[in-house]
């Protein structure tokens, strides 16, 4: 066991893996259904999902764009997800941290979160469609400070945002910009929130309180908060909302909860910091990337078995990290985005201002990307650069 000094140290590595070396602490169209089926275990099938979705099939896999959160840089920038080359960069505002992108592909809005100065209450919005792409415009949250954790739901036409101040989740109207509705999430540090496939349930983790908050989007309502483990803050949610997975900063294993029934089906053991979690849209694979151990971790979603832990240490083609957080001397993988065609994750380095490709087929790292300082949240889009 552990000694008292060195939990603490683990424990202070694990916050400021966290929350990085210039942000605050944190504060504070449906799937159709016959009658009689279960719509989350239908959509959870893998043998529903052994194709996945294409709705541009002239389009092969990997075309497409990653948008990238840089939060030292306040800046975002724009991938060729093929190429890993840079195709713009744009300043979005202070403390940048998360990236949502729209169903079609062609809006991508950030989370200005702030800085130890001054807290952000704005999303910037860029359109992927321009022939280069650009902040189209700026989404005004008022009185919801710290935004975080987003996600379009509802077909798209509704945004979900964690406001960390406020302890709420709010819902704004994408085409107007105006908040239609702020859910209360009952817990402090409501930080990432991961959303069902069909945009119309989401949950939040909540750091403080280590539990997790569930909502019911269509009703706009707060449905319930059950445990999770202590300085939860990592999640991610199975295609259908049957499973939830969240990390623990402190406890550095990751929970997996039956949604329905709120039981603990697993905890899974040996990370430094599960710092995020990804679940491909098909459903198979979970990605648990660990700054602290400089590792991507990627697990088999039904059967929990682990599949590969990537040591960036040992990858080829890394440069030397440029930053990176206290006690942090490797890459620092952190955010992750999953193409929705091919069989592959990209996961952002902050340590060496990087995004990585990750093959989940060949379980490897295979091609890496120049990105702005910083690197965190990360989104993938299915637009492809007009010529």
């Amino acid at each position: 066991m552990r000694n008292t000094a060195a939990s603490a140290l683990s424990l202070a590595l694990a916050f400021a893996a966290a929350c990085g070396s210039s942000n605050p602490p944190p504060e504070g169209a449906p799937t159709p259904t016959q009658r009689g089926t279960r719509a989350p275990a239908r959509l959870d099938s893998l043998r529903r999902n052994t194709v996945i979705e294409n709705d541009r099939p002239d389009s092969p896999a990997r075309a497409g764009m990653l948008v990238v959160a840089n939060q030292q840089g306040a800046s975002a920038t724009v991938v060729n997800a093929a190429t890993l080359q840079t195709i713009v960069t744009l300043p979005v505002g202070n403390g940048p941290h998360e990236v949502a992108v729209s169903p079609d592909g062609r809006w991508a809005v950030v989370t200005i979160y702030g800085d130890r100065a001054a807290p952000g209450n704005s999303l910037s919005v860029i359109d992927l469609a321009a022939p280069t792409p650009v902040v189209s415009r700026t989404i005004d949250l008022g009185q919801y400070t710290r935004p975080h954790g987003v996600a379009f739901v509802l077909g798209g036409a509704k945004l979900a945002v964690t406001s960390e101040v406020t302890q709420r989740l709010v819902i704004v109207d994408f085409a107007s910009g105006r908040v239609d509705t702020a859910l209360a999430t009952n817990a402090r540090g409501s930080h990432m929130v991961a959303v069902r496939r069909d945009g119309r349930r989401a949950w939040t983790a909540n750091i403080q309180d280590g539990n997790v908050t569930e909502f019911d989007l269509d009703l706009r309502r707060t449905v319930r908060s059950y445990p999770a483990e202590s300085m939860d803050e990592g999640i991610a949610v199975t295609p259908g909302g049957t499973q939830v997975w969240v990390g623990s900063n402190d406890k550095h294993t990751v929970t997996v909860l039956e949604t329905a029934s709120t039981k603990r089906l697993a905890t899974l053991e040996g990370f430094g910091l599960p710092y995020r979690i990804g679940i491909s849209r098909s459903g198979r694979v979970a990605v648990v990337n660990d700054p602290v151990s400089n590792r991507i971790w990627i697990y088999e979603v039904p059967t929990r078995k682990r599949l590969a832990e990537i040591d960036l240490a040992k990858v080829a083609g890394l440069k030397a990290p440029a930053g990176g957080q206290p006690g942090q001397t490797g890459a620092g993988p952190e955010g992750v985005t999953f193409d929705p065609i091919a069989d592959f994750a990209y996961v952002t380095l902050h340590g060496t201002n990087q995004v990585a490709a990750v093959d989940l087929a060949q379980l490897k790292v295979v091609g890496f990307g120049p990105v702005g300082a910083g690197p965190d949240g990360i989104a993938y889009s299915v637009m492809t650069q007009r010529r």
